[in-house]
């Protein structure tokens, strides 16, 4: 079967890919990337590419999807295909990463859970900010990662100042994912990032913010599902792609 690696966002873990995991299973043997210990997006990526096979698709998951990025900039023969969900081409927005910072300074204060009650409500759409199920499952999966690897994992965002160079030179188009209620990597930034990546297909999920694997998980397994099995590292030329997918 086809090799597949999911990496995982800030403070998350293969909890954020459970859905697709296990619909997945049968089209690919599944790796779920470990980027807890690093420091850098560089650290990230290296150390996913040391537990990798030879030859595998990828799909990160915004902090994820910023070290599938910089594999492509690194490693990219290695890719046989690439899925960017909640993504930009390279760093945050300043609206996030002003947040970044302040909740590195709450987290270091000892705000760790208030933190996360506060940051919630604005990673997720409007209608599932009192989901208590969803929410529970957020912040689960933030104290299991940790408040410690949470910050490293901050401060390796904070540490992307510009844009992943070699975006034009992606052979293998990618699938790009965003939620249409997504504030932090919103539609315009994953636009910015098609556009950039030639035959790259952009797909916008309503009732979705950042959180799509999560909030929206038929709709990205489906997504993830066609992907995995079109052919390896197809070539396309001067096509780009917009999609819009509700329930």
């Amino acid at each position: 079967m086809t090799p597949l690696v999911l990496i995982p966002g800030l403070l998350c873990d293969k909890t954020l890919w459970s859905n697709q995991i296990k619909d997945l299973r049968r089209s690919a043997d599944i790796f779920v990337a470990d980027i807890t210990e690093q420091s850098t997006i560089s650290e990230m990526a290296a150390a996913v590419l040391e537990a990798a096979p030879e030859h595998f698709s990828l799909a990160g998951f915004s902090l994820g999807s910023q070290v599938a990025l910089e594999i492509m900039r690194t490693a990219k023969d290695r890719v046989q295909r690439l899925a960017l969900l909640s993504a930009t081409r390279g760093g945050l927005p300043l609206p996030v990463e002003t947040a970044i910072r302040q909740a590195i300074a709450m987290i270091e204060q000892g705000g760790f859970q208030r933190y996360l009650d506060a940051a919630y409500p604005t990673y997720v759409a409007a209608q599932r900010a009192d989901d208590p199920v969803l929410k529970r499952s957020f912040v689960d999966m933030a104290h299991a990662v940790g408040q410690d690897a949470g910050v490293r994992q901050m401060r390796a965002l904070l540490g992307i100042t510009s844009p992943f160079s070699g975006l034009d030179q992606i052979a293998c188009p990618p699938l790009s994912v965003c939620g249409r209620e997504d504030c932090g990597t919103t539609p315009g930034d994953h636009k910015a990032l098609a556009q950039e990546i030639p035959g790259a297909e952009l797909v916008l999920i309503d009732n979705a913010a950042h959180f799509t694997p999560m909030e929206q998980p038929s709709i990205v397994t489906r997504l993830l599902k066609r992907w995995i099995e079109l052919p390896s590292a197809i070539r396309i030329q001067h096509r780009s792609g917009r999609r819009d997918l509700s329930r």
